[in-house]
């Protein structure tokens, strides 16, 4: 590795010095070997978060919008040989401070859609990219979140086309000398990719079924906290967990929405979202697929509620159901996102209530209201009829359950196959995105730029 590039991002808070340990004998081992290496500390710096606006695809190809520190540490990621994310394990994942700037590793690749490993994702825009390798840390002894973290770095190689990956997960409790073994092998060993049977085995366990639990509350208080950071209008999570709250409220329950902002990096947002939780029975989280995660928002969001139930004295029984949807065709691809929602759950002492997993939200959502008339896009009667299900369920106190689950998983067109579905999804949306482009003036072929070429 001698004389490559190396960029750390370093996820690491205020408050958490314990993990500089690690770090320091990460950085001893690249400075052995003579590496290159750019260390970013996110918490340092202002950075601007994803929106999903996608205007580093149909606006500014290649570069995000957003005017900040950002542009350079992009820029920086795709000029290595090698990029690490350095990063708590939260909840199995990795820290807001990290990933409000995986986020935005977008740009890096085309909007269009190939297939890869057997499954879609995004094409390249450059010819080459990074080898990608994670190294988590945390405070106590070997835990289940370990093996989430790494196959979580593992998607993020597919999605970015990384030549290799590798991740492990160092305790600052290790005496220098296994910290030393563990760094030097991950630095230079190459796990294998994880294929959607790894992933799959990742979406949460069901639980016993059974009516309603007697401690809960029916009807009580649900809260809908909607995690997508579009503000330009309404988002696909916001349409469809605000029509579960139409079924609930139809049922005696009192509603509240609360949609996630930048306020929540401050004391006052941190606040109103705790207080809004206190007050709820039941927890809807209504959110987008990013970079085969939580949005940044989101995660931020969980850690507020996690470090505020540590410390709060009030202890009453409350479930949580969470509305995950992303971009691409299988809903498989939700498989770990959801993982970090149960995990989190756990930790926090919630009930696991089930949850809906979609795919190609944004297609079939597409900002318009949830009816079989009247709108464009592909038929949406197999999500309606989840939702319906889910609500009735939810309303009643009960879990939702697979078969529901299955439901919103089916193919929008029943007649067709999922290949085959798969197939058109691909080509109408290579389509649609030409046509954002050139409504704001961007031509195909400056679509496919390469800002940060050497």
């Amino acid at each position: 590795m001698s004389s490559k590039k190396v960029v750390i991002l370093n996820g690491t808070g205020n408050g958490e010095d314990c993990f500089d340990s690690p770090f320091s004998v990460l950085m001893d081992k690249l400075n052995h070997n003579n590496a290159d290496v750019s260390v970013y500390r996110l918490k340092d710096l202002i950075l601007a978060h994803c929106t999903g606006c996608f205007g580093c695809w149909v606006k500014t190809p290649g570069t995000c919008v957003a005017s900040d520190e950002g542009r350079k540490i992009i820029q920086s990621v795709i000029q290595s040989d090698m990029t690490i994310l350095y990063s708590p394990v939260t909840f199995g994942g990795y820290s807001s401070v990290l990933k409000i700037i995986v986020d935005r590793f977008i740009p890096l690749v085309l909007p269009f859609f190939g297939h890869f490993h057997g499954e879609t994702h995004h094409t390249r825009r450059y010819s080459r990219y990074p080898r990608l390798v994670g190294i988590g840390v945390r405070h106590k002894d070997k835990s289940d979140e370990d093996e989430l973290f790494k196959a979580l770095v593992g998607r993020n190689a597919i999605n970015f086309h990384a030549p290799s990956f590798a991740a492990d997960v160092i305790s600052c409790e290790d005496d220098i000398e296994k910290m030393k073994k563990q760094l030097k092998n991950v630095i230079t060993r190459s796990d294998p990719m994880p294929n959607f049977n790894d992933i799959a085995s990742f979406f949460p366990k069901e639980v016993e079924k059974k009516s309603f639990d007697v401690r809960h509350k029916v009807p009580g208080n649900v809260l809908l906290i909607v995690g997508s950071p579009k503000i330009k209008h309404r988002s696909t999570s916001a349409i469809l967990g605000e029509y579960l709250l139409e079924i609930m409220k139809s049922a005696g329950w009192k509603a509240q929405v609360l949609t996630l902002n930048r306020r929540l990096d401050r004391e006052k947002g941190q606040i109103e979202l705790c207080s809004a939780v206190d007050r709820s029975d039941l927890i809807i989280l209504a959110f987008p697929l990013y970079i085969d995660s939580l949005p940044y928002l989101v995660t931020k969001a969980l850690e507020v509620i996690a470090s505020h139930k540590k410390r709060s004295q009030v202890k009453k029984p409350q479930r949580i159901f969470t509305i995950i949807n992303n971009g691409f065709p299988e809903n498989r691809q939700n498989a770990l996102a959801l993982a970090i929602c149960r995990c989190f759950a756990d930790q926090c002492g919630l009930s696991w209530s089930g949850a809906l997993a979609l795919g190609a939200g944004e297609a079939l959502g597409g900002g318009q209201e949830l009816t079989q008339k009247r709108r464009s896009g592909p038929p949406v009667t197999h999500v309606i009829k989840a939702l319906d299900q889910a609500g009735q369920e939810l309303a009643k106190g009960n879990t939702v359950y697979y078969d529901t689950q299955s439901l919103i998983s089916k193919t929008p067109i029943p007649i067709i196959p999922f290949g085959m579905w798969n197939w058109i999804f691909t080509k109408l949306g290579g389509r649609w995105w030409i046509q954002q482009a050139v409504e704001n003036g961007v031509t195909k072929e400056e679509m496919f730029a390469k800002p940060y070429d050497d």
